[in-house]
């Protein structure tokens, strides 16, 4: 039996809003860690600000910068241990009593708790000012929706909480992924409306949401729900915006997706005040996890091999490839962010919602802007199977190691059994395509089931 009367402390736990200043880069005011209030801290703008900034600087932990990569790509076909020693992740045995579940749950959870926060707050104001106000809200509903995302990707029914009030939301039941999904596409919609169009009130810097950040995630919930028209009227949006987003080409060091403030850039979140990523002390030359592919994952010349892999020797011994995106580890050079959202995906979403809406040519295209970046040749099949085959491979390429891509791809596609089940080191079951819900969740709510095959 769950103890209800522990709801008190998991819930506080979980979605504490825990400071709102921090990172030197967006925060123009600190609050005291006494006074966070709404009748304080939504009373001004500039501490109504930092309360939205507040929202990217807690995304600065752990599932943000690690276990979406590393997790999701370990459970996926994409990532192995070095040691070659399986894990619960690689092998797919996660018992509900993992730390970094729970962990992973509660960040997201706290994402939400602090952009509810927001809106709430922002909306009870009537001393700030109209116009920011709206962009504030509606950067609190993308940070919501985007959260969301990866709440009813990885662990399907979820809770759908939308106040900050711990007496409505603590005993909450589980909310169909359709309705989670109803959610976010009304969510990104209305931040649609309200975001703007650039960066210049951010000084150009890339870390915080624009309207087309709101169009990049909508053109991929749409692909995700099928709806091919609306996912290429999407991605087209921001494809279209020429003057704002490029394909990085070269991949450089200097010039990549990664670098701060690139062109193909079109969110990233700094690692506190600091030139670096937690990312790229992650995936170094050392390569702790390795492509489970290798090598044999790329075409012959394919430039994000050469740049964006390393080889891994012991003792003479040639051990695999490891990504290694992220080029500075810990130093001042080259000046990197975490990236959430870039412009190649908007590409691929276009290319496979448009295969799947019989435009062929369309889709050709698409696919060359990625594989030409990378130094291939231009794709000269036409069957449309064979095209989306295509498209699901240069996504893997592409997206290596890098948000939990490849895993979700499985997993919309249908794929995840015929791909997993072969894997000598997992032991799949068709009921692991979602991950447990935590533990200390399911104590605390009794309105929780635990997922199918825990």
């Amino acid at each position: 039996m769950k103890n209800i009367s522990t709801k008190y402390t998991y819930i506080f736990s979980l979605f504490l809003l825990l400071g709102l200043a921090g990172c030197e880069e967006s925060l123009e005011v600190e609050l005291p860690r006494n006074q966070l209030s709404s009748k304080t801290v939504y009373i001004s703008d500039p501490t109504a600000e930092a309360a939205v900034n507040g929202i990217y600087q807690r995304m600065v932990s752990n599932f943000y910068y690690n276990s979406v990569h590393t997790v999701l790509g370990q459970t996926a076909d994409e990532l192995v241990p070095r040691t070659g020693i399986a894990n619960v992740y690689s092998s797919n045995e996660i018992p509900d009593t993992d730390g970094t579940m729970n962990s992973s749950w509660g960040e997201l959870y706290k994402t939400i708790y602090n952009a509810n926060n927001v809106i709430e707050g922002v909306t009870k104001s009537n001393t700030l000012n109209v116009v920011k106000s709206r962009q504030w809200i509606a950067e609190a509903k993308f940070l919501r929706a985007y959260a969301y995302f990866y709440l009813t990707n990885l662990w399907g029914d979820v809770p759908l909480v939308l106040t900050t009030n711990v007496d409505v939301s603590a005993l909450l039941p589980q909310s169909t992924q359709e309705a989670v999904y109803a959610q976010i596409t009304l969510d990104l919609t209305d931040a649609v409306k309200d975001l703007p169009t650039d960066y210049a009130n951010y000084k150009g810097k890339r870390i915080r949401a624009t309207k087309w950040a709101a169009e990049s995630l909508l053109a991929r919930v749409n692909l995700y729900l099928g709806k091919w028209t609306e996912a290429a009227a999407h991605a087209t949006a921001v494809i279209n915006e020429t003057g704002t987003y490029k394909i990085a080409t070269g991949l450089t060091t200097t010039n990549s997706p990664f670098v701060a403030d690139n062109q193909e850039s079109i969110l990233q979140i700094p690692y506190y005040n600091v030139e670096y990523t937690y990312e790229g002390g992650l995936f170094t030359t050392g390569g702790t996890l390795l492509l489970r592919k290798g090598n044999a994952l790329f075409e012959t010349g394919d430039d994000r091999k050469t740049k964006w892999t390393v080889d891994v020797i012991r003792g003479g011994v040639f051990l695999g490839i490891a990504p290694h995106k992220y080029k500075n580890s810990y130093s001042d050079s080259p000046s990197e962010r975490s990236t959430i959202l870039r412009l190649a995906e908007l590409y691929l979403i276009r290319a496979e919602a448009r295969v799947r809406s019989n435009d062929i040519t369309g889709a050709q295209e698409d696919i060359n802007v990625i594989r030409n970046r990378a130094l291939l040749g231009n794709t000269t099949l036409t069957d449309a199977n064979q095209l989306l085959d295509l498209i699901a491979l240069e996504r893997q390429r592409e997206f290596f190691a890098e948000n939990g891509h490849r895993w979700l791809d499985l997993k919309r596609t249908g794929k995840l059994d015929e791909t997993l089940s072969v894997l000598s080191d997992k032991i799949w079951k068709s009921t692991d395509r979602l991950y447990p819900i935590p533990e200390p969740a399911l104590r605390s709510n009794p309105f929780l089931n635990p997922t199918e095959g825990y």
